[in-house]
């Protein structure tokens, strides 16, 4: 029984009735741009065959009345205003009924949801945006807001995705996991410019056509340490953007608008530590670039090899990788069917995703899981993903 059929089961035993909508989002994954957004840099990124589905129907009142099936959780509010709340879970849908209420009017009623995923949860997959997207094209679905979907509303239904959660849910993410999980196409690669928003589809296959498999190995180990380390690295790349303000003025926006010749050229007069994020930061938007070029020669090789210098350098002048994350790459460099691995998200703890053969994905995790056991570290979860669409609205079975 897939997800949708399990979510329209519990909707109708939960409800009464068949769902009225189902609507579906993915997660996704960072395949190179560690670290770039909030530096004004590139990212690039794929939806993952991972999902939350929301099946719904309208309510006569202005309720909106959830039940999480993986949590065997409910939750109820009103639609035009958002009472405080004490389970974690329930920010997230009340935020994205807040967003959408602040940025496109009331909704027009309230409705009915149950909520289903398997997008792995802390393994930096976007599980919260998954959520947030699959609940707003419900909503969408029911037509409980008026917005014709096109790729410019979509981009201005990312960005109201994000203010619910950097605002309502308080999480500082950036536009890139709302943006994936709505524009994500399968068998393609999404890279955005996040200093202005402009972005493109690009070809994820090799030069037979064929898709490779995206393969997360979750490192199982806490990823507490990253909110403090998160922080403390922006500090460190706005201390070298701060220098160069001082020298040429506030109109100097963004790291990325430096060039790596200006970091050699002041190398000995910048902060000894900020020096190595911003070199990081630079260099990774070239790899994001030399990336894009790739992709669109159907390069599969050179990409790969794109994604593990981007390890190298997360490891070397970030420093948020760590001994789980190395670990799984040492292990993955050994394993068939290996094109490149990097960490993802935040880093020093969570997953590292891996480009890998499509048709030895599962001697590759059989290979990694070993080789992490025989280097001493816990066994990781494996998880062999495809790159799948953005969100979109299924037929209700």
């Amino acid at each position: 029984m897939d997800l949708v059929d399990r979510a329209s089961a519990a909707y109708v035993e939960e409800y009464g009735g068949p769902p009225h909508r189902v609507a579906q989002a993915p997660g996704r994954v960072e395949l190179l741009g560690n670290h770039t957004d909030y530096n004004g840099g590139l990212v690039l990124s794929a939806g993952i065959d991972r999902h939350t589905v929301v099946a719904a129907g309208p309510r006569t009142d202005r309720l909106a009345c959830l039940f999480s099936l993986d949590l065997a959780a409910r939750d109820q509010f009103h639609v035009d205003h958002q009472a405080s709340f004490d389970a974690a879970w329930t920010r997230y849908p009340r935020g994205v009924v807040w967003a959408l209420r602040e940025r496109f009017g009331p909704l027009r009623s309230g409705f009915n949801a149950v909520i289903l995923g398997d997008v792995p949860q802390g393994a930096g997959l976007s599980s919260s945006a998954s959520l947030e997207a699959a609940l707003a094209w419900a909503c969408l679905g029911l037509g409980l807001i008026d917005l014709p979907i096109n790729d410019s509303t979509r981009m201005d239904l990312a960005r109201t995705l994000q203010r619910a959660e950097n605002v309502y849910v308080g999480v500082a993410c950036g536009l890139l996991d709302q943006f994936s999980t709505l524009f994500a196409a399968a068998d393609s690669a999404l890279m955005l410019d996040c200093a202005n928003g402009h972005w493109e589809r690009l070809p994820l296959v090799d030069d037979q056509g064929l898709a490779p498999a995206i393969v997360v190995c979750d490192s199982r180990t806490s990823r507490r340490l990253a909110d403090g380390m998160y922080n403390r690295r922006r500090t460190e790349c706005e201390t070298v953007l701060d220098h160069y303000r001082q020298l040429r003025g506030n109109s100097l926006r963004w790291l990325r608008d430096l060039r790596l010749e200006d970091l050699e050229r002041d190398w000995l007069a910048l902060d000894p530590v900020g020096r190595r994020r911003a070199r990081h930061v630079l260099t990774e938007n070239q790899r994001v670039e030399a990336g894009r070029d790739a992709l669109q020669r159907a390069d599969l090789k050179t990409f790969g090899r794109l994604m593990s210098e981007s390890h190298e350098s997360s490891r070397l002048d970030f420093e948020n990788s760590s001994e789980g994350l190395d670990r799984l790459i040492e292990a993955a460099r050994e394993a068939p069917g290996f094109l490149g691995g990097k960490l993802s998200g935040a880093g020093w703890a969570g997953c590292t995703v891996n480009l890998v053969q499509a048709a030895a994905a599962a001697d590759f995790a059989s290979a990694v899981r070993d080789g992490v056991l025989r280097r001493g570290g816990p066994e990781p979860r494996l998880y062999v993903c495809r790159p799948a669409p953005g969100a979109g609205i299924l037929e209700p079975r």
